[in-house]
């Protein structure tokens, strides 16, 4: 599913100046100084409902999180308006890309669970939101 995110983002989420996959959110500032705007995808949580079947059959609905995290580089503008507009731009670009997509006909749609902001000083911060969907999980006695 990371790479359904991934791809959908790439190619949908107008505005962004790159859209990437990282490990872990603290990758994602580590090494090279990311760009303004740059955008990652990042493994979250799973969550798996009981096996729904039985007789030799197997079922499971696997609720699937992913972070989403945007990096918003501005200085020189001392009250913070262009960066809010940046800001705006940015979580409308994937918003618009995730909200109500589905990575796969037999999974629900992706939904936003929650989104923060971090700091992480020298006018640059970083915003995480948390999207969900599902997939399914299925297996037969051979």
């Amino acid at each position: 599913m990371l790479l359904a995110v991934f791809d959908r983002l790439a190619s949908h989420a107008v505005g962004l100046a790159s859209v990437d996959v990282a490990e872990d959110l603290d990758a994602i500032m580590s090494g090279t100084a990311p760009a303004n705007g740059a955008c990652f995808v990042v493994p979250s949580r799973e969550r798996a409902d009981p096996n729904r079947l039985g007789m030799g059959s197997f079922r499971q609905v696997v609720t699937e999180q992913v972070y989403v995290a945007f990096v918003v580089r501005h200085h020189g503008d001392v009250k913070g308006r262009a960066r809010a507009e940046q800001f705006k731009g940015f979580k409308t670009a994937i918003e618009g890309a995730l909200a109500g997509w589905s990575h796969d006909p037999y999974c629900l749609p992706f939904s936003l669970v929650n989104g923060e902001g971090t700091s992480v000083g020298n006018n640059v911060t970083v915003y995480v939101q948390t999207w969900q969907s599902t997939r399914n999980l299925s297996a037969s006695e051979p």
